[in-house]
């Protein structure tokens, strides 16, 4: 069986991306005729944007049957079944945040992940019963899914775009 990959959603990344685009345009307007400190300002948000994107963009978990691969941000770890150690979950709201704890260090995912209940599933299957919280199994019985997140994305484009329409009129 083939690994199963799991990235971050596209109803996120797709606004995001575009957030980020409109950022640079913002910013390359602010450069023709902004003051100094919307320069900086947009400049850096633009920089701090950017690198979130990349890093939505490049995380990456796959699961398969020897074992798990997580990328994010350039770094690949991979982990056999025996090396995972716990499997536990914490939810806050409508957010679900995973944390997986193996014999390299912890790593902290959420429900922000493309079918995140299929990989927590798989997880679980693969894990021996006492290396998994009760939690975990009882959040698959009800998944969360966040899609506020989503919503203020496209909220941030529309501001971003009123304020680029804004610039151009004065």
């Amino acid at each position: 069986m083939a690994d199963q990959i799991y990235k971050i959603k596209k109803s996120f990344r797709l606004p995001f991306t575009a957030a980020v685009v409109l950022l640079l345009v913002l910013f390359i307007i602010s450069c023709v005729s902004g003051e100094t400190w919307e320069k900086i300002l947009l400049g850096v948000l633009f920089v701090v944007t950017l690198i979130i994107a990349v890093e939505a963009s490049e995380r990456e978990f796959a699961a398969g049957e020897t074992g798990l691969r997580i990328k994010k941000f350039f770094r690949t770890k991979t982990f056999t079944w025996t090396e995972i150690t716990h499997l536990g979950v914490v939810i806050l709201r409508n957010k679900a945040y995973f944390l997986l704890t193996t014999t390299k260090g912890f790593y902290i995912f959420s429900n922000l992940l493309q079918d995140h209940t299929r990989l927590i599933r798989h997880l679980t299957e693969k894990l021996e019963a006492e290396r998994v919280e009760v939690e975990v199994k009882n959040y698959l019985e009800a998944p969360i899914e966040r899609a506020s997140l989503m919503v203020l994305t496209w909220i941030a484009v529309g501001i971003i775009v009123a304020i680029i329409l804004t610039k151009l009129i004065n």
